[in-house]
Protein backbone atom coordinates (compact mmCIF):
# COMPACT_ATOMS: atom_id res chain seq x y z
CA UNK A 1 0.00 0.00 0.00
CA UNK A 2 2.75 2.50 0.80
CA UNK A 3 4.14 1.71 -2.70
CA UNK A 4 0.83 2.53 -4.09
CA UNK A 5 0.71 5.73 -2.36
CA UNK A 6 4.39 6.69 -3.21
CA UNK A 7 3.19 6.36 -6.97
CA UNK A 8 0.66 8.84 -6.50
CA UNK A 9 2.87 10.89 -4.49
CA UNK A 10 5.39 11.14 -7.18
CA UNK A 11 3.59 12.25 -10.08
CA UNK A 12 2.92 15.60 -7.84
CA UNK A 13 6.12 15.96 -6.61
CA UNK A 14 7.89 15.50 -10.33
CA UNK A 15 5.26 18.43 -12.06
CA UNK A 16 5.93 20.48 -8.37
CA UNK A 17 9.79 20.24 -9.37
CA UNK A 18 9.87 20.68 -13.08
CA UNK A 19 11.28 17.04 -13.82
CA UNK A 20 10.37 15.92 -17.50
CA UNK A 21 10.18 12.56 -18.98
CA UNK A 22 11.62 10.94 -22.53
CA UNK A 23 11.64 7.45 -24.25
CA UNK A 24 14.31 5.40 -23.15
CA UNK A 25 16.76 4.15 -26.14
CA UNK A 26 15.76 0.10 -26.84
CA UNK A 27 18.60 -2.39 -26.58
CA UNK A 28 19.66 -4.43 -29.62
CA UNK A 29 18.24 -7.55 -28.20
CA UNK A 30 14.22 -5.76 -28.11
CA UNK A 31 13.08 -6.80 -31.39
CA UNK A 32 12.38 -4.28 -34.48
CA UNK A 33 9.81 -6.24 -35.95
CA UNK A 34 6.58 -4.57 -35.19
CA UNK A 35 5.21 -4.44 -31.75
CA UNK A 36 2.83 -7.81 -31.07
CA UNK A 37 0.37 -5.37 -29.58
CA UNK A 38 -3.43 -5.39 -29.89
CA UNK A 39 -3.88 -2.01 -28.31
CA UNK A 40 -4.78 0.94 -30.96
CA UNK A 41 -4.24 4.27 -30.95
CA UNK A 42 -6.46 5.75 -31.58
CA UNK A 43 -9.66 3.35 -30.93
CA UNK A 44 -11.41 1.89 -34.48
CA UNK A 45 -14.96 2.02 -34.58
CA UNK A 46 -14.85 -1.21 -35.39
CA UNK A 47 -13.09 -5.02 -35.75
CA UNK A 48 -9.62 -4.76 -36.73
CA UNK A 49 -7.12 -7.66 -36.47
CA UNK A 50 -3.45 -8.65 -36.96
CA UNK A 51 -1.00 -10.86 -36.27
CA UNK A 52 2.31 -12.70 -37.10
CA UNK A 53 4.07 -16.18 -37.74
CA UNK A 54 7.67 -16.26 -36.17
CA UNK A 55 10.42 -18.87 -36.37
CA UNK A 56 13.39 -19.25 -34.75
CA UNK A 57 16.35 -21.41 -34.15
CA UNK A 58 18.72 -21.07 -31.96
CA UNK A 59 21.91 -22.57 -31.17
CA UNK A 60 24.47 -21.32 -28.16
CA UNK A 61 27.77 -22.38 -27.52
CA UNK A 62 29.09 -23.06 -23.37
CA UNK A 63 32.60 -22.93 -23.05
CA UNK A 64 33.46 -23.86 -19.63
CA UNK A 65 37.24 -23.92 -18.06
CA UNK A 66 35.12 -25.95 -14.75
CA UNK A 67 36.97 -29.30 -14.70
CA UNK A 68 33.60 -30.52 -13.98
CA UNK A 69 32.39 -29.42 -17.01
CA UNK A 70 34.56 -30.85 -19.43
CA UNK A 71 33.80 -33.71 -21.98
CA UNK A 72 34.23 -37.01 -20.90
CA UNK A 73 32.52 -40.81 -21.12
CA UNK A 74 33.88 -41.88 -18.36
CA UNK A 75 31.07 -43.78 -16.63
CA UNK A 76 29.89 -41.85 -13.10
CA UNK A 77 31.60 -38.41 -14.63
CA UNK A 78 30.86 -35.16 -13.38
CA UNK A 79 29.60 -32.15 -15.19
CA UNK A 80 27.98 -28.59 -15.16
CA UNK A 81 25.10 -28.07 -17.12
CA UNK A 82 27.11 -24.40 -17.88
CA UNK A 83 29.05 -26.67 -20.45
CA UNK A 84 26.67 -28.06 -21.97
CA UNK A 85 25.57 -26.35 -25.64
CA UNK A 86 22.29 -25.55 -25.96
CA UNK A 87 19.95 -25.29 -28.99
CA UNK A 88 16.27 -25.06 -29.87
CA UNK A 89 14.07 -24.63 -32.99
CA UNK A 90 9.84 -23.01 -32.38
CA UNK A 91 7.67 -21.67 -34.24
CA UNK A 92 4.55 -19.53 -33.12
CA UNK A 93 1.66 -18.02 -34.22
CA UNK A 94 -0.13 -14.83 -33.02
CA UNK A 95 -3.17 -13.32 -33.38
CA UNK A 96 -4.41 -9.90 -32.12
CA UNK A 97 -7.87 -8.55 -32.34
CA UNK A 98 -9.64 -5.35 -31.25
CA UNK A 99 -13.33 -4.14 -31.33
CA UNK A 100 -14.07 -0.33 -30.86
CA UNK A 101 -17.79 -0.15 -30.07
CA UNK A 102 -19.49 2.49 -32.59
CA UNK A 103 -19.98 5.90 -31.09
CA UNK A 104 -18.03 5.03 -27.80
CA UNK A 105 -14.78 6.05 -26.48
CA UNK A 106 -14.50 1.91 -25.35
CA UNK A 107 -12.64 -0.86 -27.30
CA UNK A 108 -12.05 -4.38 -26.30
CA UNK A 109 -9.20 -6.70 -27.26
CA UNK A 110 -7.14 -9.72 -27.37
CA UNK A 111 -4.14 -11.40 -27.94
CA UNK A 112 -3.44 -15.29 -28.33
CA UNK A 113 -0.20 -17.39 -29.45
CA UNK A 114 0.48 -20.56 -29.59
CA UNK A 115 3.24 -22.06 -30.45
CA UNK A 116 5.35 -25.75 -30.42
CA UNK A 117 8.92 -27.00 -31.23
CA UNK A 118 7.52 -30.15 -32.44
CA UNK A 119 9.94 -32.48 -30.25
CA UNK A 120 8.85 -35.65 -28.81
CA UNK A 121 8.69 -35.27 -25.02
CA UNK A 122 10.35 -31.65 -25.00
CA UNK A 123 7.49 -29.99 -26.14
CA UNK A 124 5.84 -30.40 -22.08
CA UNK A 125 7.09 -27.44 -20.14
CA UNK A 126 7.28 -29.85 -17.53
CA UNK A 127 10.20 -31.97 -18.98
CA UNK A 128 12.35 -28.62 -18.76
CA UNK A 129 12.01 -28.01 -15.45
CA UNK A 130 15.56 -28.31 -13.12
CA UNK A 131 16.75 -31.80 -13.41
CA UNK A 132 14.48 -32.91 -15.82
CA UNK A 133 15.23 -34.81 -18.76
CA UNK A 134 15.34 -32.24 -21.58
CA UNK A 135 17.07 -30.12 -19.79
CA UNK A 136 20.34 -32.38 -17.93
CA UNK A 137 21.99 -33.76 -21.37
CA UNK A 138 25.29 -35.09 -20.56
CA UNK A 139 27.80 -33.41 -23.60
CA UNK A 140 28.06 -34.08 -26.40
CA UNK A 141 24.51 -33.75 -26.82
CA UNK A 142 22.19 -30.34 -26.14
CA UNK A 143 20.24 -28.68 -23.83
CA UNK A 144 16.79 -26.79 -24.84
CA UNK A 145 17.56 -22.95 -25.22
CA UNK A 146 14.75 -22.56 -23.01
CA UNK A 147 15.35 -18.46 -23.31
CA UNK A 148 12.84 -19.38 -26.58
CA UNK A 149 11.66 -21.39 -25.33
CA UNK A 150 12.19 -24.84 -26.53
CA UNK A 151 8.47 -26.12 -25.34
CA UNK A 152 4.50 -25.62 -26.36
CA UNK A 153 3.71 -22.43 -25.55
CA UNK A 154 0.03 -21.88 -25.44
CA UNK A 155 -1.55 -18.20 -24.06
CA UNK A 156 -4.19 -15.05 -23.99
CA UNK A 157 -1.16 -12.69 -23.08
CA UNK A 158 -3.43 -9.86 -23.97
CA UNK A 159 -7.13 -9.29 -22.75
CA UNK A 160 -8.36 -5.60 -21.86
CA UNK A 161 -11.05 -3.24 -21.78
CA UNK A 162 -9.96 0.26 -22.78
CA UNK A 163 -11.52 3.93 -22.63
CA UNK A 164 -9.85 6.82 -25.06
CA UNK A 165 -11.40 10.29 -24.18
CA UNK A 166 -10.61 13.50 -22.94
CA UNK A 167 -7.19 13.34 -23.32
CA UNK A 168 -7.31 10.10 -21.07
CA UNK A 169 -6.44 6.81 -22.39
CA UNK A 170 -7.11 3.97 -19.37
CA UNK A 171 -6.55 0.41 -20.03
CA UNK A 172 -7.44 -2.64 -17.73
CA UNK A 173 -6.54 -6.32 -17.52
CA UNK A 174 -3.97 -7.98 -19.63
CA UNK A 175 -1.89 -5.93 -21.97
CA UNK A 176 1.99 -5.04 -22.73
CA UNK A 177 3.19 -2.69 -20.66
CA UNK A 178 5.52 -0.39 -21.28
CA UNK A 179 7.96 1.20 -19.48
CA UNK A 180 11.93 1.46 -18.84
CA UNK A 181 12.19 -1.32 -16.07
CA UNK A 182 8.96 -3.20 -16.91
CA UNK A 183 8.52 -3.54 -20.50
CA UNK A 184 7.10 -6.46 -23.26
CA UNK A 185 10.22 -7.78 -24.19
CA UNK A 186 9.59 -8.81 -27.36
CA UNK A 187 12.68 -10.82 -28.42
CA UNK A 188 11.72 -14.24 -28.57
CA UNK A 189 8.17 -15.58 -29.65
CA UNK A 190 6.03 -13.47 -27.71
CA UNK A 191 6.69 -10.27 -25.75
CA UNK A 192 6.15 -10.48 -21.56
CA UNK A 193 2.96 -9.14 -20.52
CA UNK A 194 1.44 -7.69 -17.15
CA UNK A 195 -2.10 -7.60 -15.69
CA UNK A 196 -3.72 -4.48 -14.31
CA UNK A 197 -4.79 -1.11 -14.59
CA UNK A 198 -3.00 1.35 -16.51
CA UNK A 199 -3.98 5.84 -16.89
CA UNK A 200 -2.44 8.59 -18.51
CA UNK A 201 -3.10 11.57 -19.18
CA UNK A 202 -1.78 13.98 -22.06
CA UNK A 203 -4.06 17.16 -21.99
CA UNK A 204 -1.73 19.64 -21.18
CA UNK A 205 0.84 20.24 -24.18
CA UNK A 206 3.91 18.70 -24.27
CA UNK A 207 3.60 16.65 -20.86
CA UNK A 208 2.24 13.40 -20.15
CA UNK A 209 1.26 11.58 -16.55
CA UNK A 210 0.61 8.15 -16.26
CA UNK A 211 0.18 5.68 -12.98
CA UNK A 212 -0.43 2.09 -13.30
CA UNK A 213 -1.15 -0.88 -10.61
CA UNK A 214 0.31 -4.28 -12.04
CA UNK A 215 -1.07 -7.12 -9.98
CA UNK A 216 0.44 -10.29 -12.25
CA UNK A 217 3.09 -11.25 -14.97
CA UNK A 218 3.44 -13.18 -17.48
CA UNK A 219 6.66 -13.43 -18.36
CA UNK A 220 7.98 -14.37 -22.01
CA UNK A 221 8.48 -18.58 -21.54
CA UNK A 222 5.55 -18.94 -19.76
CA UNK A 223 1.79 -19.42 -20.36
CA UNK A 224 0.31 -18.41 -17.37
CA UNK A 225 -0.09 -14.96 -15.66
CA UNK A 226 1.18 -14.89 -11.70
CA UNK A 227 2.48 -13.14 -8.79
CA UNK A 228 6.36 -13.90 -9.18
CA UNK A 229 8.90 -12.01 -10.78
CA UNK A 230 12.02 -13.17 -12.92
CA UNK A 231 14.33 -12.79 -9.86
CA UNK A 232 11.65 -14.68 -7.10
CA UNK A 233 10.76 -17.87 -9.05
CA UNK A 234 12.78 -20.06 -11.34
CA UNK A 235 11.63 -19.22 -14.76
CA UNK A 236 12.78 -21.42 -18.10
CA UNK A 237 15.41 -19.33 -19.97
CA UNK A 238 16.34 -17.64 -16.98
CA UNK A 239 18.66 -17.40 -13.85
CA UNK A 240 16.12 -16.73 -11.20
CA UNK A 241 16.41 -16.70 -7.36
CA UNK A 242 20.02 -15.57 -6.10
CA UNK A 243 21.38 -18.53 -5.00
CA UNK A 244 22.01 -16.76 -1.50
CA UNK A 245 18.44 -16.50 -0.88
CA UNK A 246 16.51 -19.35 0.70
CA UNK A 247 13.04 -19.62 0.59
CA UNK A 248 11.52 -23.20 1.43
CA UNK A 249 9.51 -25.08 -0.29
CA UNK A 250 11.47 -24.43 -4.36
CA UNK A 251 9.02 -22.33 -5.64
CA UNK A 252 10.11 -18.93 -5.35
CA UNK A 253 7.89 -16.65 -3.60
CA UNK A 254 4.91 -14.34 -4.52
CA UNK A 255 4.44 -10.95 -3.99
CA UNK A 256 1.90 -8.31 -4.99
CA UNK A 257 3.45 -6.95 -8.23
CA UNK A 258 4.20 -2.79 -8.76
CA UNK A 259 2.84 0.52 -8.48
CA UNK A 260 4.23 3.16 -11.28
CA UNK A 261 4.54 6.98 -11.51
CA UNK A 262 5.56 8.35 -14.20
CA UNK A 263 6.04 12.47 -15.46
CA UNK A 264 6.87 13.26 -19.19
CA UNK A 265 8.11 16.04 -21.29
CA UNK A 266 8.73 16.32 -25.11
CA UNK A 267 8.82 19.35 -27.47
CA UNK A 268 9.43 17.76 -31.01
CA UNK A 269 10.35 21.51 -32.26
CA UNK A 270 12.95 21.94 -29.78
CA UNK A 271 14.27 18.44 -30.20
CA UNK A 272 14.13 17.98 -25.90
CA UNK A 273 12.36 15.38 -23.80
CA UNK A 274 12.62 13.67 -20.31
CA UNK A 275 11.17 11.51 -17.86
CA UNK A 276 10.79 11.42 -14.31
CA UNK A 277 9.71 7.18 -12.97
CA UNK A 278 9.12 5.24 -9.83
CA UNK A 279 8.47 1.79 -9.29
CA UNK A 280 7.21 1.09 -5.84
CA UNK A 281 7.71 -3.17 -6.54
CA UNK A 282 6.18 -5.25 -3.58
CA UNK A 283 8.93 -6.10 -0.99
CA UNK A 284 11.51 -6.46 -3.47
CA UNK A 285 12.59 -2.95 -4.42
CA UNK A 286 11.94 0.99 -5.02
CA UNK A 287 13.20 2.82 -7.93
CA UNK A 288 13.23 6.44 -9.15
CA UNK A 289 14.91 6.57 -12.73
CA UNK A 290 15.17 10.00 -15.09
CA UNK A 291 16.15 9.72 -18.19
CA UNK A 292 16.22 12.50 -20.82
CA UNK A 293 17.94 13.40 -24.12
CA UNK A 294 18.36 16.08 -26.76
CA UNK A 295 18.74 16.78 -30.25
CA UNK A 296 20.69 19.28 -32.08
CA UNK A 297 18.36 19.39 -34.86
CA UNK A 298 19.49 22.26 -36.51
CA UNK A 299 23.11 20.78 -37.00
CA UNK A 300 24.16 18.87 -39.89
CA UNK A 301 23.90 15.04 -38.82
CA UNK A 302 21.43 15.82 -36.05
CA UNK A 303 23.91 15.08 -33.01
CA UNK A 304 22.36 13.82 -30.17
CA UNK A 305 22.85 13.43 -26.16
CA UNK A 306 20.93 11.63 -23.60
CA UNK A 307 21.19 11.05 -20.03
CA UNK A 308 20.16 8.39 -17.42
CA UNK A 309 20.06 8.01 -13.53
CA UNK A 310 18.33 6.29 -10.87
CA UNK A 311 18.56 5.21 -7.56
CA UNK A 312 16.85 2.11 -6.08
CA UNK A 313 16.62 0.44 -2.65
CA UNK A 314 15.17 -2.96 -0.96
CA UNK A 315 11.62 -2.30 0.34
CA UNK A 316 9.14 -3.87 2.53
CA UNK A 317 9.78 -8.12 2.98
CA UNK A 318 13.04 -7.48 1.23
CA UNK A 319 12.85 -10.92 -0.20
CA UNK A 320 15.98 -9.99 -2.40
CA UNK A 321 18.04 -9.10 0.50
CA UNK A 322 20.11 -5.71 0.42
CA UNK A 323 19.29 -3.73 -2.70
CA UNK A 324 21.41 -0.10 -2.35
CA UNK A 325 22.27 0.54 -6.47
CA UNK A 326 22.71 3.81 -8.40
CA UNK A 327 23.18 4.52 -11.68
CA UNK A 328 24.30 7.41 -13.31
CA UNK A 329 24.43 7.27 -17.76
CA UNK A 330 25.67 9.13 -20.58
CA UNK A 331 24.80 8.43 -24.53
CA UNK A 332 25.98 10.30 -27.82
CA UNK A 333 25.34 9.61 -31.43
CA UNK A 334 24.54 11.45 -34.38
CA UNK A 335 23.46 10.63 -38.24
CA UNK A 336 26.93 11.07 -39.96
CA UNK A 337 24.61 10.55 -43.41
CA UNK A 338 20.49 9.02 -43.84
CA UNK A 339 21.96 5.64 -43.91
CA UNK A 340 24.44 5.44 -40.69
CA UNK A 341 23.82 6.07 -37.42
CA UNK A 342 26.81 6.25 -34.66
CA UNK A 343 26.52 6.23 -31.17
CA UNK A 344 28.74 5.48 -27.83
CA UNK A 345 27.08 5.04 -24.39
CA UNK A 346 28.75 4.68 -21.10
CA UNK A 347 27.05 3.90 -17.42
CA UNK A 348 28.68 3.53 -14.11
CA UNK A 349 27.36 1.66 -11.05
CA UNK A 350 29.29 2.45 -7.72
CA UNK A 351 30.39 -1.06 -5.52
CA UNK A 352 29.15 -0.71 -1.94
CA UNK A 353 30.67 -2.50 1.08
CA UNK A 354 29.96 -4.01 4.66
CA UNK A 355 31.83 -5.87 6.93
CA UNK A 356 29.32 -8.31 9.01
CA UNK A 357 29.18 -11.30 10.79
CA UNK A 358 27.96 -14.50 8.56
CA UNK A 359 24.93 -16.37 9.31
CA UNK A 360 24.89 -19.86 10.83
CA UNK A 361 25.81 -22.28 7.29
CA UNK A 362 26.92 -19.18 5.24
CA UNK A 363 30.33 -18.96 4.38
CA UNK A 364 33.04 -17.12 2.36
CA UNK A 365 34.91 -19.36 0.18
CA UNK A 366 38.80 -19.30 -0.89
CA UNK A 367 37.32 -17.77 -4.62
CA UNK A 368 35.50 -14.70 -2.62
CA UNK A 369 31.36 -16.56 -3.33
CA UNK A 370 29.39 -16.26 -0.67
CA UNK A 371 28.32 -20.50 -0.42
CA UNK A 372 25.39 -20.83 1.98
CA UNK A 373 23.34 -24.30 2.70
CA UNK A 374 19.73 -23.74 3.61
CA UNK A 375 20.39 -20.56 4.45
CA UNK A 376 20.29 -17.12 3.68
CA UNK A 377 22.73 -14.16 3.29
CA UNK A 378 20.29 -11.55 2.70
CA UNK A 379 22.22 -9.07 0.07
CA UNK A 380 21.42 -9.05 -3.55
CA UNK A 381 24.92 -9.76 -5.00
CA UNK A 382 27.37 -9.53 -8.12
CA UNK A 383 27.15 -12.93 -10.10
CA UNK A 384 30.54 -14.41 -11.87
CA UNK A 385 32.61 -10.60 -9.66
CA UNK A 386 34.24 -10.69 -6.13
CA UNK A 387 31.10 -10.95 -3.69
CA UNK A 388 32.99 -11.46 0.06
CA UNK A 389 36.43 -11.31 1.85
CA UNK A 390 36.85 -12.81 5.45
CA UNK A 391 38.87 -11.31 7.82
CA UNK A 392 41.10 -12.21 10.25
CA UNK A 393 38.97 -10.98 13.11
CA UNK A 394 35.84 -13.56 12.29
CA UNK A 395 33.96 -10.56 10.31
CA UNK A 396 33.46 -10.81 6.75
CA UNK A 397 33.38 -7.73 3.70
CA UNK A 398 30.72 -7.91 1.46
CA UNK A 399 30.68 -6.41 -1.59
CA UNK A 400 27.09 -5.55 -3.46
CA UNK A 401 25.76 -2.39 -4.93
CA UNK A 402 24.54 -4.55 -8.39
CA UNK A 403 20.63 -3.32 -9.89
CA UNK A 404 18.26 -5.64 -9.15
CA UNK A 405 15.85 -5.96 -12.16
CA UNK A 406 12.42 -8.44 -11.40
CA UNK A 407 10.71 -7.78 -14.88
CA UNK A 408 13.94 -7.63 -17.62
CA UNK A 409 16.35 -10.29 -15.89
CA UNK A 410 18.26 -12.06 -18.33
CA UNK A 411 16.60 -10.45 -21.20
CA UNK A 412 18.61 -7.71 -22.13
CA UNK A 413 15.89 -5.42 -22.75
CA UNK A 414 16.68 -2.97 -19.41
CA UNK A 415 17.13 0.62 -20.68
CA UNK A 416 20.62 0.89 -19.70
CA UNK A 417 22.58 2.93 -22.48
CA UNK A 418 25.63 0.01 -22.26
CA UNK A 419 22.71 -3.99 -22.43
CA UNK A 420 23.78 -5.83 -25.37
CA UNK A 421 22.51 -9.21 -26.61
CA UNK A 422 22.98 -11.85 -24.06
CA UNK A 423 23.74 -9.31 -21.32
CA UNK A 424 23.94 -6.02 -19.28
CA UNK A 425 24.79 -5.11 -16.63
CA UNK A 426 21.51 -5.38 -14.65
CA UNK A 427 21.94 -9.16 -15.80
CA UNK A 428 24.70 -9.70 -14.07
CA UNK A 429 23.62 -8.21 -11.49
CA UNK A 430 27.13 -6.04 -10.46
CA UNK A 431 28.33 -3.24 -9.65
CA UNK A 432 31.03 -1.18 -11.98
CA UNK A 433 31.56 0.30 -15.37
CA UNK A 434 30.85 -0.26 -19.06
CA UNK A 435 30.69 1.14 -22.48
CA UNK A 436 28.96 0.44 -25.88
CA UNK A 437 29.82 1.67 -29.34
CA UNK A 438 27.15 1.08 -32.13
CA UNK A 439 26.62 1.41 -35.68
CA UNK A 440 23.44 0.93 -37.61
CA UNK A 441 22.81 0.44 -41.20
CA UNK A 442 19.21 1.29 -43.15
CA UNK A 443 19.10 1.39 -46.45
CA UNK A 444 16.97 3.99 -48.36
CA UNK A 445 13.93 2.00 -48.91
CA UNK A 446 14.33 0.54 -45.01
CA UNK A 447 13.81 -2.80 -46.42
CA UNK A 448 18.03 -3.55 -45.24
CA UNK A 449 19.23 -3.07 -41.89
CA UNK A 450 22.11 -3.99 -40.11
CA UNK A 451 23.27 -3.34 -36.33
CA UNK A 452 27.13 -4.05 -35.48
CA UNK A 453 27.84 -3.29 -31.77
CA UNK A 454 31.04 -4.00 -29.13
CA UNK A 455 30.41 -3.64 -25.21
CA UNK A 456 32.74 -3.67 -22.75
CA UNK A 457 31.95 -4.18 -18.95
CA UNK A 458 34.02 -3.88 -15.85
CA UNK A 459 32.89 -6.14 -12.86
CA UNK A 460 36.30 -5.62 -10.89
CA UNK A 461 36.38 -3.94 -7.34
CA UNK A 462 39.29 -4.07 -4.88
CA UNK A 463 39.15 -8.09 -4.47
CA UNK A 464 39.78 -9.26 -7.70
CA UNK A 465 39.87 -7.89 -11.59
CA UNK A 466 36.85 -8.91 -13.72
CA UNK A 467 36.43 -8.30 -17.41
CA UNK A 468 33.45 -8.95 -20.29
CA UNK A 469 33.12 -8.37 -23.62
CA UNK A 470 29.78 -8.58 -25.95
CA UNK A 471 30.15 -7.76 -29.44
CA UNK A 472 27.11 -8.50 -31.82
CA UNK A 473 26.19 -8.19 -35.66
CA UNK A 474 22.63 -8.22 -36.48
CA UNK A 475 21.05 -8.07 -39.93
CA UNK A 476 17.40 -8.12 -41.37
CA UNK A 477 15.34 -8.04 -44.39
CA UNK A 478 11.98 -6.87 -45.01
CA UNK A 479 10.78 -8.50 -48.48
CA UNK A 480 7.64 -6.24 -48.57
CA UNK A 481 8.22 -2.50 -48.65
CA UNK A 482 8.39 -0.55 -45.50
CA UNK A 483 5.91 2.57 -44.69
CA UNK A 484 5.12 4.29 -42.02
CA UNK A 485 2.11 1.71 -40.99
CA UNK A 486 2.26 -1.25 -39.37
CA UNK A 487 4.79 -3.38 -41.62
CA UNK A 488 2.87 -6.59 -43.66
CA UNK A 489 5.04 -8.98 -45.08
CA UNK A 490 8.06 -11.43 -44.74
CA UNK A 491 10.82 -10.87 -42.69
CA UNK A 492 14.32 -12.81 -42.50
CA UNK A 493 17.00 -11.76 -40.03
CA UNK A 494 20.05 -12.97 -38.50
CA UNK A 495 22.43 -12.66 -35.33
CA UNK A 496 25.76 -13.47 -34.11
CA UNK A 497 26.91 -12.34 -30.28
CA UNK A 498 30.63 -13.57 -28.94
CA UNK A 499 30.72 -12.92 -25.04
CA UNK A 500 34.57 -13.40 -23.30
CA UNK A 501 34.75 -13.29 -19.48
CA UNK A 502 37.96 -12.79 -17.23
CA UNK A 503 39.38 -14.38 -14.19
CA UNK A 504 36.34 -17.24 -14.57
CA UNK A 505 38.83 -20.09 -12.86
CA UNK A 506 38.20 -17.95 -9.78
CA UNK A 507 34.63 -16.12 -10.36
CA UNK A 508 32.85 -18.78 -12.09
CA UNK A 509 30.96 -18.06 -15.56
CA UNK A 510 32.09 -19.17 -19.40
CA UNK A 511 35.00 -17.96 -20.51
CA UNK A 512 33.15 -18.01 -23.87
CA UNK A 513 29.87 -18.23 -25.12
CA UNK A 514 28.53 -17.88 -28.65
CA UNK A 515 25.01 -17.41 -30.07
CA UNK A 516 23.61 -17.75 -33.06
CA UNK A 517 20.36 -17.03 -34.01
CA UNK A 518 18.00 -17.14 -37.38
CA UNK A 519 14.31 -15.83 -37.63
CA UNK A 520 12.31 -16.17 -40.23
CA UNK A 521 8.93 -14.02 -39.20
CA UNK A 522 5.58 -13.31 -41.38
CA UNK A 523 3.72 -10.41 -40.49
CA UNK A 524 -0.46 -9.70 -41.29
Amino acid sequence: MKARVAAIAFAAFVAGGGLAAAQTPESDEESTVPEASATPSPAPKALTYHGYVRSFYFTRQNASNNSGAQFDYAPGAKYSSNGVNEAAWNTGISIDADYGFPGAQWNIGASYLYANPMDGPCVVAANHAKGAECVTQIPPRTNSDDTLPGFTLSTFYEAYVEYKAYNFDGTLGNQLFRSPWANPSDSRLKPAAFSGGDVSYSGIAHWTFEAADMLAFENRTSSDFSQQTLLTSYPAGAKGLPSNIDIPGGQGVKTNGFAFGKVAYADSATGFSAAGFFYGIADLANIWWFDGDYTFTKLPWKPFVGLQGGFESNTGRSYLGKIASQDVGVQIGADVSKNFRITAGYDSIPWRSDTIFLPKSVTCNGSYQIATKAATLAYFLPMNAAQCFANPNGTTQIYYGGWASPYTESYSTDPLFTSSVTQGMADRRAPGSSWKVGLTFTSDDKRWVFIATDAWYDYGNALAPQSTNIWVLDGRYHLSPVGKERYRGLLLRYRYAQRTQSNTQTLGGLPLFKYNRAQLEYDF
